[in-house]
């Protein structure tokens, strides 16, 4: 019988860009040969430690498996009317992954021993200062979670620019979001069991308040399994702000979801260019020519100094994540009209550092400096 040092939990949640390492061997007498692995449809082969134990860690498979979209945020929502579940879109590929590995033992005597387990994995990643074990069973926001708790959540909502809130939903058919605060609550329609409530494209008149209306200020939103409450749901404070002008951007965040934010409207753009280089043309009498060489043309890039400032603790827990993501994106469509992916933009954080805390001061800034992509020039 195959035996793991570390049993293997089938009901775990697992991050993929974190070790996820195997220890096992086998009780029988005889010294095992090798193993073959199958994660999915991908073949493994181990050969035994002196010992005969075996050692896997899955994460270089896993990762390679799960990120079939290189990050890239390709959702381009149409919602509108009074259907809750058309403000809710698929999201499981490129962010979920649950595969059957199955491991047969090979021995000296030509036996073989067997063992297969179903495990799912969500294209993010823990700390070691905030690991918590999520089950398969959570409903739950790939967002940070509120300090000291794992069932409260923080998020801001700005008006007039595209919103969405990733769910992690198991396997049911339907969910229930209600509005505390409001006291109304409306059944939707998953979409797998990753899934994004699309709350805005940008427009006012067409918003997920046409099936659950919010206030402006806070509302806390009651993300549960069934229209009946249970200790198991998940709150979610969604603070939404009129309108106002800013840096708006998005990024992939350490649970694979998406965190969004309009930065201060204070912002600088500078803009550094530099020569592409030259061609000797040095060929003519001095009369019949312009110059002893020809410029080929320049290049050309924005830069944006954004800020954040007076952050709470939540809303810094929100931020901080861009020092970290993969993929950041900057928002150039208009605000107050629809939008789809084509409105976003993917540009380089070129800050390196930040001080996340002082416990000098209970508010946090933020400073970035963002890159654009390289501008179009005329050139040779």
């Amino acid at each position: 019988m195959i035996v793991f040092k570390t049993p293997i939990d089938t009901t775990r949640l697992r991050m993929a860009y974190n070790n996820d390492v195997l220890s096992f061997y086998d009780n029988f007498l005889i010294k095992p040969k090798y193993c073959d692995i199958t994660l999915g449809e991908t073949p493994i082969r181990l050969f035994p430690a002196p010992d005969g134990t075996f050692f896997l860690n899955l994460k270089p498979y896993v990762t390679s498996l799960i990120n079939t979209r290189n990050f890239e945020d390709t959702l381009s929502p149409s919602i509108g009317g009074i259907n809750p579940s058309a403000y809710v879109k698929a999201f499981t590929s490129g962010t979920y992954l649950q595969k059957e590995i199955h491991f047969t033992i090979y021995f000296q005597n030509d036996t073989q021993t067997q063992a297969s387990y179903n495990l799912t994995w969500l294209a993010g990643v823990n700390q070691h200062t905030d690991y918590y074990r999520r089950s398969i069973t959570d409903y739950f926001p790939l967002a940070p979670s509120k300090s000291n708790s794992t069932q409260h959540f923080y998020l801001k909502y700005w008006e007039g620019y595209p919103f969405d809130i990733t769910m992690h939903m198991p396997n049911t058919q339907y969910f229930t979001l209600k509005n505390n605060t409001t006291t109304l609550s409306t059944q939707m329609l998953t979409r797998g069991r990753v899934s994004r409530l699309v709350l805005s494209d940008g427009r006012t008149d067409e918003t997920l308040e046409n099936v659950l209306p919010l206030i402006e200020g806070h509302n806390e939103l009651r993300f549960k399994a069934s229209s009946t409450d249970s200790d198991n749901d998940t709150f979610i404070t969604l603070e939404k702000i009129p309108y106002k002008k800013g840096a708006y951007l998005k990024w992939l965040n350490s649970f694979g979801g998406y965190s969004y934010w309009l930065f201060e409207n204070t912002y600088s753009i500078d803009r550094s260019t530099k020569y592409m280089g030259e061609i000797d043309n040095d060929y003519n009498n001095i009369d019949r020519s312009f110059g002893r060489s020809i410029q080929i043309g320049k290049e050309s890039i924005d830069s944006y100094k954004i800020t954040a400032e007076l952050l709470s603790e939540n809303e810094r827990r929100i931020v901080e994540g861009i020092l970290e993501s993969p993929k950041v994106y900057f928002f150039t469509g208009k605000p107050l009209s629809q939008n789809n992916k084509n409105n976003w933009v993917e540009v380089t954080l070129k800050t390196g550092s930040a001080r996340v805390k002082n416990p000098k001061q209970p508010l946090t800034n933020f400073t970035f400096d963002i890159e654009l992509p390289q501008r179009y020039t005329i050139s040779l």
